[in-house]
This record gives structure tokens, sequence and C-alpha cells, in this order.
């Protein structure tokens, strides 16, 4: 139900008043930060505008063509996601088994959750031949439903060919047919499919509406949901993500990196970046410096408000570092910034052991520059 998703109360309010107003446009654009509920609220507003039993301009979530949307099995409704260059039959159709079941096991799950994805073995992309598929769908009136509906989801990794082709769509929809876009990547889009739909602007959601729903609807502990909910910066797929794995490993690693440098062990750091070498897992090592960065955020929380600090199992050792390195404000967050810089190089595949060798004495000389020797 719209009503149940949390965060995201502007978006939610301007689709009730749309639905209570009965004045809903052939196109909309759902955009903002990954992971945050666009897509959710794309099938939740496919089945309200759908529902036969709507209440409070929601849909019931108990009628067949509730549960029909939720199962992926609505005939009226057509989701569109970008999957490697499939070879696809006239009539829409996968030809090649293999590339159906990879297909298949991204729907399976998105019925598990929204929130996680499948990840295709290759690059993805929405090609023309599936733009050109919708286009021939489009032109059908609804089967079961007041609405054929037409979800694509990360829009802007249409080819330019396919952008093209569905700005004819986009132009003159049947008046019984929405269209919903979602973006991570609003400027990715042509300008000329963005003029064309309603946008509706998703924002982050608070650290603790998060950490409210892992408690709640994951069983998470408070003190891993607290954790869970800064790291993921507003972004519930990747706190969700992380609360169904094991983050143990890469806090303690990021508790010994701490430590390597309250202690100036140069030899255990040595140890730390060869691991790095030898495996290159990027994942690991930028889940470890989220835990740093968390330490180091939790250094200005225990000046200005502890009750705010995050790693409570710390509270201890946050304020023996404190007082054995005296570090300012400013200090703490130009550490802050070095480590986020740190983790951008990862993702241009720099040399990890580099990188990880570099942050520490990086770290180790704002950390101990200002004291007296």
């Amino acid at each position: 139900m719209l009503s149940n998703i949390k965060g995201q109360e502007r978006a939610i309010n301007i689709l009730k008043n749309i639905i209570s107003s009965e004045k809903i446009a052939q196109s909309y654009l759902f955009y903002g930060l990954s992971g945050i509920g666009k897509l959710t609220t794309a099938f939740e507003f496919a089945k309200a505008v759908n529902c036969s039993n709507q209440k409070n301009y929601d849909c019931c979530d108990n009628c067949s063509s509730c549960h029909k949307i939720d199962h992926f099995s609505h005939p009226d409704i057509h989701f569109v996601f970008p999957t490697p260059k499939y070879e696809i039959s006239a009539d829409g159709e996968y030809k090649k088994e293999k590339d159906q079941l990879q297909v298949q096991n991204f729907i399976e799950q998105m019925k598990f959750t929204p929130y996680l994805r499948y990840q295709f073995s290759k690059a993805t992309s929405i090609q023309i031949d599936t733009i050109r598929n919708l286009e021939r769908k489009i032109c059908f009136k609804p089967n079961e439903g007041k609405y054929r509906i037409i979800i694509i989801v990360e829009a802007d990794k249409m080819t330019r060919g396919a952008a093209n082709a569905f700005l004819k769509t986009l132009e003159e929809p049947p008046n019984y047919a929405i269209i919903i876009l979602t973006t991570t990547k609003f400027s990715a889009l042509l300008p000329t499919i963005i003029s064309r739909c309603q946008k509706i602007k998703f924002n982050s959601v608070s650290s603790e509406i998060i950490e409210n729903h892992l408690i709640k609807n994951y069983n998470v502990d408070k003190i891993q949901a607290k954790i869970i909910s800064r790291i993921s910066n507003g972004n519930v797929a990747k706190a969700i993500s992380m609360s169904q794995t094991e983050i143990a490993e890469a806090r303690d690693i990021a508790l010994d990196f701490i430590n390597f440098i309250i202690e100036k062990d140069f030899e255990g750091i040595n140890d730390f970046s060869d691991n790095f070498r030898q495996n290159r897992n990027e994942d690991l090592l930028k889940e470890i410096l989220d835990f740093i960065i968390l330490w180091f955020g939790d250094l200005i929380y225990l000046i200005y408000n502890s009750e705010k600090i995050v790693n409570i199992d710390q509270k201890d050792n946050l304020m023996k570092f404190y007082q054995k390195t005296e570090l300012s404000e400013k200090n703490i967050r130009e550490i802050i910034d070095l480590i986020e810089k740190a983790k951008h190089l990862i993702s241009g595949h720099i040399n990890f052991e580099l990188i990880a060798i570099d942050t520490f004495f990086q770290i180790y000389k704002r950390v101990y520059q200002n004291q007296k020797r």
C-alpha cells in the first residue's frame, strides 16, 4: 500500500491527491537516489489506480488485481528493466532459454523484495526492440483493470535508439495508459523525455526510519540497526542488504585499523594492506572504510551530542581515542573527507593495497601532527 511506504510522505501525498482528484497524467518520472522506494511506489501506485476496492485513495491489498500485481501476473501491468542485449522475438519473447531464465530470476527476486536486485552477468541496457514491443502492447485497451500501466525502471539506461523511439510513445499515449519511469540519473535522460513527464522527486530516507524498519521487519538488534542505518546514507536497499549479510567482519577489521593508529602499529597495517593485494575484495574494503568513517563521525558526536553516537558499545574506546589524540573537529572532518576520497579511488580500480596504506598514513599524519613529541 502507498500508506506503508515510509520516508516518502511528500511523494505519497502527491500521488494520493492525484488519485483523489481523478486527474491522472499519462506519464510520470520518479527520480532520486538509489534504494529509496521509487520502484516500490510505482507498483503501489499501479495497484491503487487499478484496485477494485480502493480505500482512502489507496489499494486494498486484498483484491484479485492487487494480488496479481504483487505476483507480476497482471495482464495490464508491464514491467521493463535493463538486461543484457538478448535476442527478442516479434512477440517480445526471449529466444534463448538461458536468457529467459535470467530475466525470470530477476523478477523472482523482485517478488521477494524490490530492494534487492538480481545481478545479470553482463552489462545491461534497455534496447529499442523492447520499446517497440511496448508500443505494440500499449495500443490495446486494458484487459482487466482501468489502466494499462508501463513501469520502466532505470529509464536512463535506454539506448539512444530506444530513447528516441520511446518519445513517440510519450507524445500521444492513449488515455487508458499510464507510463511510470524511475531513475537515479535525472540528467542522463533526454530533455524531451523529462519535459513530457510529471516529475516527482524522492528524498533519501532518514536514519531513524531505516533503523526502525530494520528492527521491526528484519529482526535486527538495536545496535546493529543503528550502525547500518547510518552507513546506508538514506538508502533503504543498501540497509536491507547489509542486514542480510554478515557485517561483523568488516566492523572488526575497521576497529583493528583504528587500533593500528592508536598503537602506531606499522606491522599491523602492512598485514592489513597485504590482504587486499592478495584478495581484491572491493565491497569489503568499502565497508571497512564506511565503518572507519562512522568511528570518526562518532568522535564529533562525542564532543557535541554523545546521545547520537552510533558505536554505542565502543563509547569507552572512543573517549580514550579522543583524549589521546586531542583531535579538533576540523581535523576529524579532514580525515572523513580523505576516507571518502579513498572510497572513490576504489571504484576506479586503483591498487587496493596502496589505497589501504596511503589511507592509514594520511590519517596517522593528521592524528599526530598537532601532538607534542
